[in-house]
């Protein structure tokens, strides 16, 4: 797998961390220092070898800068525009390659890049 390519297994909220993360180059050790947790921890979330708790989740999102936002399904691609047209058209769902009105997740993340994901599972 090349350093571009998103892990197959990753959920599609982490792989939208990782595009992220990687547009701001950021390495992932920065990311789990910022957000209080390992780097093991941190790896396995973003490439799928491990279903993360809510929480690894939220933390990585926080040491983004982003808001996880809840948002109903029927409105969520309405959400991802709203934030895409405050940013520049950016959000974290483009940056995963993916054109924003394609999400129709049940959350959004916000401020810095926006998007939305698909939302994770509770963790082990």
């Amino acid at each position: 797998m090349n350093s571009t390519a998103v892990p197959r297994g990753a959920s599609e909220p982490f792989r939208q961390l990782r595009a992220l993360r990687r547009a701001r180059k950021l390495k992932q050790e920065d990311v789990a220092r910022k957000a209080g947790i390992s780097r093991e921890a941190y790896l396995r979330a973003e490439s799928g070898q491990a279903d993360p708790r809510m929480s690894t989740f939220l933390a990585a999102c926080e040491a983004l800068g982003l808001e996880v936002v809840l948002a109903p399904q029927h409105l969520a691609a309405d959400v991802n525009a709203f934030i895409a047209s405050r940013n520049g058209g950016v959000t974290a769902a483009s940056m995963a390659g993916q054109p924003a009105a394609a999400s129709a997740p049940a959350t959004a993340a916000s401020p810095a890049t926006g998007g939305f994901g698909s939302g994770t599972g509770e963790g082990h």
